[in-house]
């Protein structure tokens, strides 16, 4: 179980931060507030994810790093929080409705949870309890504004999202001291934030066009540069290895330079959107599975690893490495076709 927490924390963090950065780059109505709630997600849920991916590979690691993934936890409570006041104001946005009880209601109850967050930090688990009260009835409220508009075509099942993310949550607050086992639903948990973040992306990307190269390109380029001062900042707690200083340099020329560049040879040339929709489409799924991959080898590589996650970390390498490689080889086919029309 620990090895697929490893791969599936990775797996998470790097979507959703790409995923909310792609976001914010878009010039679309409500694009800044949705990249903003995936990029508090992915933040937030770093400071307690990067301490248990640590600890995972450590003999009696969750008693070494026992303060990091403490205080990561009360940052991730905050930043959780956030993301749904924030998500408040996206849905009254979209229903272009307001309800002046509930305007003040959510952000009072953000404020309320917010400051019982702090309180619990004497870790006292009354207090952590209570804290978790607030945090209940925002998502209540978001919950049921989305199911009276569940035929609003950008909600769809966005109620059931929230409603089963709230439904593993509360079961983990309430047993994880007696059954700590319980605290595996906080994985589904998660599996419900990221189809909220892909159903957001989704009702914000529009059709696809060339331009969405050059917007891809620019995401990983600000993804870059993020992980370069990742590096910079995480090796100052933990010792990572050389590949996690090779993260950002891939990033920045396979998915800056070369999408821009594929981007110039295209823009004035009759290549099918679809066809090129696909390509790209198997291209970044290349991209997420390495540079995953690249990650975890850096976060890990300078502990004594087993040999299950380390056929797992080559194994998703390689089926990156795989799509990569037959992204590659479609556009250079395809691209030539078009080139000799």
């Amino acid at each position: 179980m620990k090895e697929f927490e490893l791969f599936f924390d990775s797996m998470y963090l790097i979507f959703v931060i790409f995923l909310g950065i792609r976001m914010l780059l878009l010039r679309k109505e409500n694009s800044g507030l949705v990249g903003a709630m995936a990029m508090l997600l992915g933040f937030g849920d770093a400071f307690h994810l990067i301490p248990r991916i640590i600890a995972n590979v450590q003999a009696n690691g969750f008693e070494l790093h026992a303060a990091d993934l403490f205080f990561g936890t009360r940052v991730s409570a905050m930043t959780m929080s956030l993301f749904y006041l924030l998500f408040y104001y996206y849905i009254r946005r979209e229903m272009k409705a307001s309800n002046r009880t509930l305007d003040v209601l959510m952000p009072g109850l953000f404020l309320i949870r917010i400051w019982t967050v702090i309180l619990s930090f004497n870790h006292a688990q009354t207090m952590g309890l209570i804290s978790n009260i607030p945090f209940v009835i925002m998502g209540l409220v978001d919950i049921v504004l989305l199911y009276k508009k569940r035929y609003n075509t950008n909600f769809g099942k966005l109620y059931l999202y929230v409603f089963f993310s709230f439904l593993f949550y509360v079961p983990v607050v309430l047993f994880k001291e007696t059954m700590p086992t319980i605290g595996m639903l906080m994985m589904p948990k998660t599996v419900m934030y990221v189809l909220i973040v892909w159903t957001l992306y989704g009702n914000l990307k529009g059709e696809f066009d060339k331009n969405d190269l050059l917007q891809f390109a620019m995401a990983y380029l600000f993804f870059g540069v993020f992980a370069g001062a990742f590096y910079r900042e995480i090796g100052k707690i933990y010792p990572v290895v050389s590949k996690m200083a090779f993260l950002h340099v891939h990033l920045i020329v396979l998915g800056f330079v070369l999408l821009t560049l594929v981007y110039l040879l295209l823009r004035d040339r009759a290549f099918e959107n679809a066809r090129l929709k696909k390509i790209l489409t198997i291209y970044n799924f290349g991209m997420f599975f390495s540079f995953s991959a690249m990650f975890l080898h850096g976060m890990i590589d300078s502990y004594t690893v087993g040999d299950v996650a380390r056929i797992g970390m080559v194994a998703v390498s390689g089926v990156g490495h795989i799509l990569l490689t037959a992204a590659f080889i479609w556009a250079a086919a395809s691209g030539l076709k078009v080139i000799e029309a």
